[in-house]
C-alpha cells in the first residue's frame, strides 16, 4: 500500500511500501544502514541508556558523534527517500540530485515519513530453516 505525502506548493509524493522497494534501490539502503550501525553512530546508540526517550537518545548520540558521521546519516536518509519514492507531482525525474534540491521542509517531510519503517529495509541475515529447502540452509 502506498502513502501520499503532501509537499509545499500543492505538490505530492507517493511512497511505496518497504516490501515493494526493488532490489536495485534496496541495496544502497542496506549498505548505508550497515555503515551507520557499524560505525560510531551505532556504538553510541547501543551505549545510550535504554530508559531514555527517542529524542533523548538522539541528543545523546549527537553529542558523541564526530562531525564526519553526519555524512553517513545523510547518505542513509537520501537513499532511503530515493528507495521509497514511487512517484511525485514535481516536474522533474526522481533522483538523488532532485531530492537534494527539494526545499528543506519537503525533504524533512519525506525523511520523517520513511524513517518510521527503516527497520523493514534492513538486510535479512537469518538462516532459512525451511526443512524442504534443497540447499539447507538456503540463504548462506
Amino acid at each position: 500500500m502506498s502513502t501520499t505525502i503532501h509537499l509545499s506548493n500543492n505538490q505530492q509524493a507517493v511512497l511505496r511500501d518497504p516490501a515493494d522497494v526493488p532490489v536495485r534501490l534496496r541495496r544502497p539502503v542496506e549498505k548505508a544502514m550497515l555503515k551507520v550501525s557499524q560505525g560510531q553512530a551505532g556504538a553510541a546508540l547501543q551505549s545510550a541508556p535504554s530508559d531514555l526517550t527517542d529524542a533523548q537518545k538522539a541528543a545523546e548520540v549527537a553529542s558523541n558523534l564526530d562531525p564526519n558521521v553526519l555524512d553517513t546519516f545523510n547518505e542513509l536518509n537520501d537513499v532511503l527517500i530515493l528507495a521509497r519514492l514511487q512517484s511525485w507531482t514535481l516536474p522533474v525525474d526522481i533522483s538523488i540530485d532532485t531530492i537534494l534540491d527539494l526545499p528543506q521542509a519537503d525533504y524533512e517531510l519525506l525523511q520523517k515519513a520513511v524513517v518510521d519503517q527503516v527497520t523493514e529495509m534492513m538486510p535479512n541475515f537469518g538462516l532459512d530453516t525451511d526443512s524442504d529447502s534443497p540447499g539447507q540452509p538456503s540463504n548462506v
